[in-house]
């Protein structure tokens, strides 16, 4: 089975992500499950379309990571996906993603390698570089380590202590768990609603556990 989580938070644009996201996985002719990971202080929720594969999960605080976390909690799933709903990572990567899981225990979405593009303002461009050294000096080889689209298998996960950290959780199972890993390149679409939850803040606190490891 596969588990698609989705951390959810002032997303307007959910419903339509969900209508696409569920065309890609019937496709894949596998069973599969969508975990909807909606934090607790949610103030523009959009009720989503009812389907049998999907459920919505409630989590506490503030934190994508904890979302994330959470709905590596609930799933069913051998393989996991991460997948953000405001349309900026491409659903229809995901078969692909699923398929080289076959072959690798991790698959990460990068805009750094051939066939990839970062789409964004100079200024965001100018951080996701900055903080892409950092992660890179320290010994990940992500080459897109602020990624959060990315596919794992759940045997790498349970073998994981999760702090859990700031940072990015691809970032935290690559550099505790060193799986085998696939990277695909990714063009981030426009956001069609919704703003980004990156910050100078968070980057601060990113670097910050990865010193402190």
């Amino acid at each position: 089975m596969i588990s698609v989580i989705l951390p959810v938070k002032n997303e307007p644009n959910l419903p339509d992500f969900l209508i696409r996201l569920h065309t890609v996985l019937e496709k894949l002719n596998t069973s599969y499950e969508v975990i909807i990971a909606m934090g607790d202080r949610e103030d523009n929720w959009a009720d989503p379309p009812e389907h049998p594969n999907q459920r919505v999960i409630k989590t506490y605080g503030d934190s994508l990571e904890r979302s994330i976390l959470a709905g590596f909690s609930f799933s069913k799933g051998e393989l996991l996906v991460v997948c953000d709903v405001d349309n900026y990572h491409p659903v229809s990567a995901i078969p692909l993603m699923v398929t080289r899981l076959a072959q690798y225990e991790m698959v990460a979405g990068s805009r750094f390698i051939s066939g990839g593009r970062l789409n964004m303002s100079p200024f965001r461009t100018f951080i996701s570089k900055f903080f892409r050294s950092c992660a890179r000096s320290y010994g990940s080889r992500l080459s897109d380590p602020m990624t959060g689209f990315f596919g794992i298998r759940k045997e790498v996960i349970d073998k994981v202590t999760f702090k859990p950290y700031i940072w990015k959780v691809a970032l935290e199972i690559e550099m505790k768990s060193r799986p085998t890993l696939y990277e695909i390149p990714i063009v981030p679409q426009p956001r069609m609603a919704g703003i980004s939850k990156s910050s100078i803040k968070i980057g601060l606190k990113l670097m910050r556990d990865m010193i402190s490891g």
